[in-house]
């Protein structure tokens, strides 16, 4: 899965940016109450599952810097998973082991 992640890795992280971006886009279309949970919902499962499968990678695999990785997936959730998918190949120590 990290592996088709890093393959379409500026499709995967537009679309994490607008799912973490999800109530602006519930606003600017104009939805009401219940297609705003919807599309809310949605979206916080799809930036969770994204953000724990790229969490699991880090943990499976040896890593540069594997503390620094790790916390910056809880201090900055925002932005680390995508700097990770970019940065992936130059952080990993030896071929991936797993692949998620």
């Amino acid at each position: 899965m990290i592996n088709f992640l890093e393959r379409y890795k500026i499709l995967f992280s537009i679309l994490f940016y607008l799912a973490f971006g999800n109530k602006f886009l519930a606003s600017i279309a104009g939805l009401d109450e219940f297609s705003a949970f919807i599309l809310k919902f949605i979206s916080s499962v799809f930036s969770f599952g994204f953000w724990l499968i790229v969490l699991l990678d880090m943990i499976l695999n040896k890593l540069r810097d594997k503390t620094f990785w790790i916390l910056s997936m809880f201090f900055i959730a925002f932005m680390a998973p995508v700097v990770y998918l970019f940065r992936r190949q130059k952080t990993l120590r030896e071929p991936a082991r797993y692949s998620i």
